[in-house]
């Protein structure tokens, strides 16, 4: 176990004010209670960042420090700052319509409708995905060339097909440079940390959606650059008002932003209709504790980035893909922050 005794006091205050309602547990009881639940559900890798400082980590179940681990759609965050710092750079802009790039699709009535920020919070209509696609998928073109699901605009749908066409979109507009080079050079680059592509699509390029991989430390580092407001080093990277439109909501679906999961209430019509929102994010979105300003990249296997700023806490836990199904985000997050598990 590695901490501070500064930033663990913090963290002490921090949790005092933030949860009147219940007594805080000891911090390094509470951090044990959460590290043995984890690695009890598949855990292979957890670490906690305070204010931009690594007060704990640990590592079991196969996990180490220097192993970069599958985000699966955790992968996903990393096309939303994509796309931000697009914005920021003139390259696009979100409500435009995707046609302005992706030119085979001005001449249909509902391809021709989807904006960018569609593809982003995946509500663009698309065909979402196909089983089997996460790890063999096709190219991008021939997903843009996939059939519509929906609407634009009128449903939530769940999948990586979305985000692979507006990585060819985005790619359109670099000319000079692809979607990857672009994702290095903006993002990874200036926060020296490193995403690995795990899986590709047919035509070579990465399958944006779910193939990424990272040790626990470069996605924390990820999440402060989250938390920071786009900030890193004392560098902006991406402005902040910019980079605040990951985290908002849609009607179709108010716990996802641009390619982010949001601490958000949910309509009960809206939670029936979404699967994902049924299982995976369910003890988020229906929590009556949490931070609303909690906001989190999420994987299968439940790899999480979980980012509170109020609590100014990054949080990162990885875990085996199969026997990680029982691990439940708030019992996790319970231990963490409050050292016990709580009632709704």
């Amino acid at each position: 176990m590695k901490t501070t005794s500064h930033a663990l006091a913090i963290w002490l205050m921090l949790l005092l004010s933030c949860f009147a309602r219940s007594l805080a547990a000891p911090i390094e009881s509470a951090i044990k209670l959460a590290q043995q639940y984890s690695e009890s559900a598949g855990g292979q890798a957890m670490l906690v960042m305070l204010d931009g400082k690594i007060v704990f980590e640990a590592y079991g179940n196969g996990g180490g420090k220097d192993r970069a681990q599958t985000l699966a759609s955790g992968t996903k965050s990393f096309v939303g700052i994509a796309a931000v710092a697009a914005v920021e750079d003139g390259l696009i802009r979100l409500d435009d319509k995707a046609s302005e790039s992706l030119t085979e699709w001005k001449t249909d009535p509902l391809t021709s409708k989807i904006t960018y920020r569609q593809l982003l919070t995946l509500t663009s209509g698309l065909t979402p995905g196909e089983r089997g696609s996460a790890i063999r998928s096709p190219g991008w073109k021939e997903i843009v060339g996939k059939p519509m699901a929906g609407k634009p605009g009128a449903q939530f749908v769940y999948g990586a097909y979305h985000l692979c066409a507006f990585a060819e979109a985005l790619q359109r507009r670099l000319k000079n440079e692809t979607f990857e080079k672009y994702l290095v050079r903006r993002i990874l680059q200036p926060l020296g940390i490193k995403l690995e592509w795990r899986w590709r699509c047919a035509d070579g390029n990465p399958q944006v959606g779910g193939s990424g991989a990272m040790t626990a430390r470069d996605w924390a580092v990820f999440g402060e650059f989250m938390r920071s407001g786009g900030a890193w080093n004392g560098k902006q990277i991406v402005r902040k008002e910019i980079l605040a439109e990951c985290l908002q909501g849609t009607q179709q679906n108010p716990a996802y932003g641009l390619t982010w999961w949001l601490r958000k209430p949910v309509p009960d019509a809206i939670i029936r209709q979404v699967p994902i929102l049924q299982r995976d994010m369910g003890d988020i979105v229906k929590s009556d504790w949490l931070h609303d300003d909690l906001f989190l990249a999420a994987g299968a296997g439940k790899q999480r980035l979980y980012v509170i700023p109020s609590m100014k806490l990054v949080i990162v836990r990885q875990g085996d893909l199969l026997k990680s199904r029982s691990f439940s985000d708030a019992k996790f997050l319970d231990l963490l922050l409050r050292g016990k598990l709580g009632t709704k």
